[in-house]
């Protein structure tokens, strides 16, 4: 993969990495990483997307991974919403006329589908595993509650306490991998990460009716993580014609890092052969 960067219009510095095909590209991929990671943990979807044809792009968002920024904490979503903008601009100037694609995961979903419904225009067709539009759903109603009111006090505090990596996949190396990451986050989640995520859940849940555009829908039966209401809710209401639920037997939240990655992957490739 190549490695790069720039420089967002609030002054932070966002890694990049991406893998071209070999010869012109289909159309273009941009991998939206979920809440606590980075995007060198989907190296093998990268370049199975640039092995099928397709130029694929991702970052880390501000806060994760190599870029800058408070560790696994957004100012608002719109900070990682514009980032992705300004990206996305930078990279389809490279690839004039190509369609572009957008593959998001859990919170990278969640960022991906408020973002689609502000560029959907730009964008050719979404993909979602995992995807947190029911966010309230994964906790209980007090603790939302206790969270709005610590988020007047103390936003950056890490005080939610997060589930069990083994909840991540069923093969236990990919836990294993995530606790010996230095690039991963693994302390409590920010109180304003909780209420923002929350907030954000609840404004998509409003707009889906707006999105028009192909979707792909994905989400692991058992997901201990982040309920699949929210998958089967965003199937329900999206506006769009094109729309395709599939939900994985046995398969927890990382349904890219699964033992059977090699088949929701040849899904996600065969979805976007189609369009």
């Amino acid at each position: 993969m190549n490695n790069d960067s720039f420089t967002g219009k609030d002054g932070l510095n966002i890694f990049t990495a991406n893998q071209l095909p070999t010869g012109d590209p289909k159309a273009i991929v941009l991998v939206v990483h979920g809440y606590g990671e980075h995007c060198g943990r989907y190296t093998h979807v990268i370049e199975a997307l640039a092995h099928a044809g397709f130029a694929a792009y991702a970052l880390d968002h501000c806060g994760h991974g190599q870029s800058e920024g408070l560790r696994a904490y957004f100012d608002s979503f719109d900070q990682p919403i514009t980032h992705l903008k300004e990206y996305m601009d930078r990279v389809k100037a490279k690839h004039a006329g190509k369609k572009l694609f957008v593959l998001g995961h859990s919170m990278g979903s969640l960022i991906s589908l408020a973002f689609t419904l502000r560029y959907q225009a730009e964008i050719a067709g979404l993909v979602i595993s995992g995807t947190p539009v029911n966010a309230d759903a994964n906790g209980s109603p007090l603790l939302v509650r206790v969270g709005y009111v610590l988020n007047r006090i103390a936003p950056r505090a890490p005080l939610m306490k997060m589930v069990g990596l083994e909840t991540l996949s069923t093969d236990p190396q990919v836990a294993k991998d995530f606790a010996a990451d230095p690039l991963t986050y693994k302390n409590n989640m920010r109180v304003g990460m909780g209420v923002q995520m929350n907030d954000t859940a609840k404004n998509v849940r409003e707009h889906l009716p707006e999105l028009k555009l192909p979707m792909f829908i994905l989400h692991g039966e058992q997901d201990k993580l982040v309920n699949p209401s929210g998958s089967h809710l965003t199937y329900e209401r999206a506006g769009s014609k094109d729309k395709t639920l599939k939900i994985y037997p046995g398969m927890y939240h990382e349904i890219m890092n699964e033992r059977e990655r090699d088949l929701v992957i040849g899904d996600i490739v065969g979805w976007l052969n189609k369009h």
